[in-house]
């Protein structure tokens, strides 16, 4: 899609949004507490967590603050930010005393380059008391919540040992919104026990629950996982590339233009990956799924239809 001859972009992303509304370069700091997850303290994990809970890209061993100020220093001399983003990664980032957490959370927030604190953690694990807490941080910063679904197809969650459903979801998708938080939401649009359809339908969700952002995953399968097993037993296979590009293209497709689009595809460990992106580096599938929305001429929202009576928030 092109204006004059400028391109403009097909869907809404997360570069320019923030720039919009920073006025400068922004960093997400990537921060792993020391928390763990409710989940390996029952039933074992989601099938596709890999130990560090998603934490591999995060400084171990360091003070939250040590974390982010060694990432600061090189974020700056890399990329030229002058604001960051202080990323709970790792994890579930509220399963902890109410105590405990306001002592991370303010670790984190070294300095008034932070501009956003924004902590990752499952619908389950979202009281009210969690809520009420970061609402003291709104303040100093930003605040955003991101909420792991994957996925909006129930018999799905359960294969995936997600212990939650859709309605616990969708409870602290609403409650958080009554507190002003920022919903970021994530999701894996190539789950090989999903079809095009719940993707679609996924999408229609996070629409009409007026999340603010969405973050795309590919599946990747680690070695020390559940998933990694069922893997090397041959009890599933990844979807195919072109599967892939016809999910995303369409969940997009579905999606509000409204939504900001803050990951298209996953960045896996780099080692002990068993399988990830077709074998493609994160570039050229970027430059696929770009090619595909540009070939079938499309956007996201091209079939987004509000609610009966709803509106859509502006980009």
């Amino acid at each position: 899609m092109r204006g004059g001859d400028r391109q403009i972009d097909r869907y809404n992303r997360l570069s320019e949004h923030l720039k919009r509304r920073y006025g400068a370069r922004v960093h997400r700091l990537v921060i792993d507490a020391g928390f763990t997850c409710p989940n390996r303290q029952k039933d074992g994990p989601c099938i596709f967590c890999d130990p560090t809970g998603s934490g591999f890209n995060t400084l171990h061993g360091l003070s939250i603050r040590e974390q982010v100020l060694k990432q600061k220093e090189w974020a700056s001399k890399k990329y030229g930010a002058t604001k960051f983003i202080a990323y709970f990664q790792a994890f579930t980032n509220t399963y902890a005393p109410i105590d405990t957490l306001r002592e991370r959370y303010s670790q984190a927030l070294v300095d008034e380059s932070i501009v956003q604190l924004a902590v990752s953690t499952r619908p389950d694990c979202v009281p009210e008391e969690v809520l009420v807490l970061l609402d003291e941080f709104k303040t100093r910063v930003d605040v955003s919540l991101e909420l792991g679904l994957q996925t909006i197809n129930s018999k799905t969650l359960r294969i995936l040992n997600r212990g939650h459903g859709v309605a616990e979801f969708v409870d602290a998708v609403l409650r958080a919104k009554e507190h002003g938080f920022e919903i970021v939401v994530h999701v894996i649009v190539d789950l090989p026990w999903d079809e095009l359809e719940d993707v679609v339908d996924t999408a229609k969700t996070l629409s009409y629950l007026n999340v603010d952002g969405v973050k795309i995953h590919s599946l990747y399968v680690v070695e020390e996982s559940p998933l990694g097993n069922m893997f090397r037993e041959g009890k599933f296979q990844p979807v195919s590339l072109e599967s892939f590009l016809d999910r995303i293209v369409a969940f997009l497709e579905h999606l509000s233009p409204s939504i900001v689009i803050h990951r298209l595809i996953s960045d896996p460990p780099k080692v002990g990956t068993l399988f990830a992106r077709w074998g493609l580096s994160k570039s050229q599938l970027l430059n696929m799924i770009e090619a595909e929305l540009e070939r079938r001429n499309t956007f996201q929202g091209a079939k987004f239809k509000p609610a009966r009576g709803g509106q859509v928030n502006p980009a």
